[in-house]
């Protein structure tokens, strides 16, 4: 597993603040993710506690994609154990492949290290966290 600095190097920063109503689309490709949709609250969110909704953003259609979360004013959550979006080795986005990827390389190692019982908690969960850090946030226009 590469350090975590290669994949963050390949991502768009997240926009620190994002209207509190939700839109579908921000600017620069951004995309509601289906797994912690706003619009669905409060049934969704099941990855990500405490957040309200998150988007995902990837350059191209296979490797690394960002997920950045947000509270319910849409501020930018940067906390992982408050809810906050992570990197992703495989981007969530694209092909159904592609989403087997996702599952394999980023759903799978969170499952394993932070849900499974009997693993020493916390600890176990923020190895993954080192490996799938929130990225950074920019103040930036958004719509």
């Amino acid at each position: 597993e590469p350090e975590a600095s290669v994949h963050l190097a390949k991502i768009l920063s997240a926009p620190c603040s994002i209207p509190p109503t939700f839109p579908p689309n921000l600017k620069d490709g951004w995309t509601t993710d289906p797994g912690c949709d706003a619009k669905k609250q409060p049934n969704t969110c099941s990855y990500h506690v405490g957040a309200w909704g998150c988007y995902r953003h990837s350059f191209k259609n296979t490797g690394p994609g960002a997920q950045a979360c947000y509270d319910r004013k849409g501020n930018w959550l940067s906390d992982t154990w408050q809810g906050a979006g992570t990197l992703d080795a495989e981007t969530a986005l694209g092909s159904i492949f592609q989403q087997l990827r996702h599952y394999t390389a980023d759903v799978v190692p969170y499952d394993n290290c932070c849900t499974t019982s009997g693993l020493p908690q916390p600890s176990t969960c923020n190895l993954y966290f080192e490996k799938r850090p929130t990225g950074i946030c920019e103040v930036k226009p958004v719509v």
